[in-house]
């Protein structure tokens, strides 16, 4: 489930507000007033995590004024244009009135996450050299080229290995230092088995990502699963996966952005990168593996999910180094895992008391202050002792042939 905040409720609210102001220059006042009340919609799930007083109740004024508009639209087909202050996205090009375009739009807009602005690259322990890769080649994605060249970082790019080792993170970190716009999209979001329904959503997506890049800011679509929306076609010869295929491959080719600056980027991660299609891994400019964490990796992903998080730890007794030493092929997801596993039951031992005080009342347990202890190595000895890391050695090996086999296919 993304994580929508504020931020990512206020620009649907701004893109619900243009589509309105679109539909009623060209005399469409049904399909107006469902934007009016979408935008009302969207601006109600905002008040709710918006923290300001004054913001809180402007934004109160304005879901009644949307809903009074709706409502006007509906009875008379007419509006109070003079009470909104207009919206400053730029209207649509083309007038989308049909109600289904109406959905497509809705639930490809419930896809703006908002997580990536609390990520920071000191959050995903090691990949030191590949965090300084990407940061210089979205770098020149972005830059201001000199007059006469077209120099051009990286637009696509396709994160490979096994599950749980950050290729969400980094995405997220990326998109918080361009201050992208996030579109955090599961692909069995916009999978679907109707005919043509999967690559009308996918259009959906790239189209709105391009409306939100006109401050100039860049949108990131990041794709996980990517090897469930994109298998080869080999595998699969349904005609709903033809037509999603091709939709993802005009997309990413950016076919209808020819000659503008292309602000729209597209970060693929999959756990199983030899289910993807050729034609698909040959758009993307780099295709990274990003394999389990190294001995200095662990130490440091202890370190973010133990002090990072606050928790005080008794450096006399627990080392982070041969807390890693002693946690090989461990991810990064099972690291946490472990941290998380630990704490819950150094928090158990310090607060006995909580299921009683669960059953006393809300107000006894809302009153009570957990008790912390410094985390010990004793702590985590029961847990390293029974460690069953998920990757095996052969898994290991098959992203690394995998990796090998298509560089020299494609390249």
């Amino acid at each position: 489930m993304n994580k929508q905040g504020p931020d990512a409720l206020r620009k649907a609210v701004e893109r619900m507000l243009a589509e309105a102001n679109t539909r009623m220059q060209a005399g469409k006042t049904v399909d107006a007033a469902r934007s009016y009340k979408k935008a009302a919609q969207f601006a109600e799930q905002a008040i709710e995590l918006i923290d300001d007083s004054e913001e809180k109740r402007a934004m109160t004024l304005r879901v009644a004024e949307y809903k009074q508009r709706s409502r006007s639209l509906e009875t008379t087909g007419r509006a109070d244009l003079d009470r909104v202050k207009p919206s400053e996205m730029p209207a649509d090009e083309i007038v989308y009135s049909d109600e289904d375009s109406d959905l497509q739009e809705q639930q490809i807009l419930l896809l703006i996450d908002d997580t990536p602005r609390k990520i920071e690259w000191n959050n995903i322990g090691g990949l030191a050299e590949l965090k300084e890769e990407l940061k210089f080649h979205y770098g020149l994605a972005m830059a201001k080229s000199p007059e006469g060249m077209d120099v051009e970082g990286w637009q696509n790019i396709m994160f490979y290995g096994p599950p749980g080792t950050g290729k969400t993170l980094l995405a997220c970190a990326i998109a918080n230092k361009l201050n992208a716009t996030f579109f955090n999209v599961k692909a069995s979001q916009i999978v679907s088995k109707w005919v043509g329904e999967s690559g009308k959503l996918i259009s959906t997506l790239y189209r709105l990502a391009r409306k939100f890049t006109n401050d100039g800011r860049p949108s990131i679509i990041f794709i996980d699963e990517f090897d469930a929306l994109c298998k080869s076609r080999g595998m699969e010869g349904h005609l709903y996966h033809q037509q999603m295929l091709a939709a993802i491959l005009s997309e990413i080719d950016g076919f209808a952005n020819k000659g503008k600056r292309n602000l729209v980027m597209t970060i693929g991660a999959t756990n199983r990168p030899w289910d993807l299609d050729t034609a698909v891994l040959s758009r993307f400019e780099r295709r990274i593996l990003i394999s389990l964490p190294d001995e200095a990796a662990r130490a440091d992903i202890f370190r973010i999910h133990l002090e990072g998080r606050g928790l005080a730890v008794d450096h006399r007794s627990l080392s982070y180094e041969k807390l890693a030493r002693l946690s090989e092929r461990l991810t990064g997801r099972e690291v946490a895992r472990l941290c998380k596993e630990v704490t819950s039951r150094m928090l158990a031992e310090m607060n006995p008391d909580i299921p009683k005080l669960v059953d006393d009342s809300l107000r006894s347990i809302q009153s009570y202050e957990i008790k912390v202890r410094p985390l010990r190595h004793v702590d985590f000895t029961p847990y390293i002792n029974d460690l069953s890391p998920d990757t095996s050695l052969s898994d290991l090996k098959n992203y690394d042939e995998w990796g090998v086999k298509v560089k020299e296919s494609i390249s």
